[in-house]
């Protein structure tokens, strides 16, 4: 584990996110879990221990400036579990509902979840773009996602799950200026408004890489023909 800590530490510290280095067993248990699995079935194609500390942890934990204290929070197409289980890990007062359409990636995060008594995240197999037309949909002040979709095609899924007053993380790499531009419309027909766009540097050891935050705050209803089947949306983006 003595590798595994000074890898961890050292990419927190580097992306200012020292504060949750006493968090290093579980995440060296998740890293564990997360390549053991990974040889079963694919989960992830990181497996690099310094990149799964940098790619999948911190970059994970990069949303936490903008996540309120006890929020409920809804992570769309979770994959393995980011970044979901690492803000479960970091902040045990948010209770985290993590959603992927591949059973097989869900089973790997609730049974993590379930083994190491993070009582605080619920895995769901399923749609999101299903759940906005269930009783689920107005019920979370967070909604995030990671590398899933295109901002115009995110936001239609996204926005209609928020709570008014709530706020989409959309984490995006280093084409997040393109795809706010792309997405204006989406978000005005879906009643949000952009409240921050950050871009920063995730440090590596050898490089870095450019990643964005966009920030989307919900300050009107949703109209009910919202979200439109996934088809659809892909099909003709708002």
């Amino acid at each position: 584990m003595t590798d595994f800590y000074n890898i961890l530490s050292k990419t927190f510290k580097n992306n200012g996110l020292a504060e949750y280095i006493d968090k290093a067993d579980i995440f060296f248990k998740l890293y564990n879990s997360l390549i053991d699995t990974n040889k079963l079935y694919n989960l992830t194609a990181v497996t690099d221990v310094e990149k799964v500390c940098a790619l999948h942890f911190a970059d994970s934990l990069s949303a936490l400036k903008y996540i309120e204290k006890n929020a409920d929070l809804l992570d769309i197409g979770c994959g393995a579990g980011f970044p979901s289980l690492p803000i479960a890990i970091a902040r045990p007062d948010v209770r985290v509902t993590a959603v992927d359409s591949t059973a097989k990636k869900i089973d790997f995060v609730s049974s993590f979840s379930k083994e190491n008594a993070l009582a605080n995240i619920t895995a769901i197999t399923g749609r999101a773009e299903e759940l906005a037309r269930s009783e689920m949909r107005h019920g979370f002040s967070i909604v995030t996602a990671r590398a899933v979709a295109r901002l115009n095609v995110l936001c239609e899924i996204a926005v209609p799950l928020l709570k008014l007053g709530g706020h989409f993380i959309a984490m995006k790499g280093s084409a997040g200026k393109e795809e706010l531009r792309e997405a204006e419309n989406a978000i005005k027909a879906l009643g949000g408004s952009v409240t921050d766009f950050s871009e920063w540097e995730l440090v590596l050891s050898c490089e870095t890489q450019k990643r964005t935050i966009i920030l989307i705050e919900k300050t009107a209803v949703t109209p009910d023909i919202y979200p439109r089947a996934y088809s659809k949306i892909l099909k003709k983006p708002l």
